[in-house]
């Protein structure tokens, strides 16, 4: 291996060499900087979220179901009171009632064809025959 007179000058100058490797140093240190902040956490904010996540207790609650039979709508284990708003299929709201939690029915008086019905999160398409 040859080496040319810059290299050797840089490898004999022992000042060149502390600030390179000092430079090395601050860049992996603000690396290392740089990916815990993207990450969002320190290593403590690691642990803290396993034991949150221990702690967590599932709640079995019942699947609302919403079911259809000729012109009435029937809605099983609605969680809570809200609003019950069918649309057409091009996206016109054309129905809109007030729906009480837990076990209901309502009568559509709509012309046949497809809907889409949204109760607050929960939105289902259905077929009125």
């Amino acid at each position: 291996m040859v080496l040319n007179t810059k290299q050797l000058v840089w490898f004999s100058n022992p000042r060149v060499q502390h600030s390179k490797e000092v430079s090395m140093r601050r860049f992996y240190r603000a690396m290392l900087c740089v990916f815990f902040f993207l990450c969002g956490f320190g290593l403590d904010g690691i642990y803290a979220q396993d034991q949150v996540r221990e702690g967590i207790v599932e709640e079995n609650v019942p699947e609302t179901k919403i079911k259809l039979a000729e012109n009435r709508l029937i809605i099983e284990n609605l969680p809570k009171d809200g609003v019950l708003e069918v649309f057409s299929i091009v996206g016109v709201k054309v129905y809109t009632r007030k729906v009480k939690a837990g076990t209901n029915e309502y009568t559509l008086d709509l012309p046949k064809g497809y809907y889409i019905i949204r109760i607050g999160e929960l939105v289902k398409k259905i077929l009125l025959k």
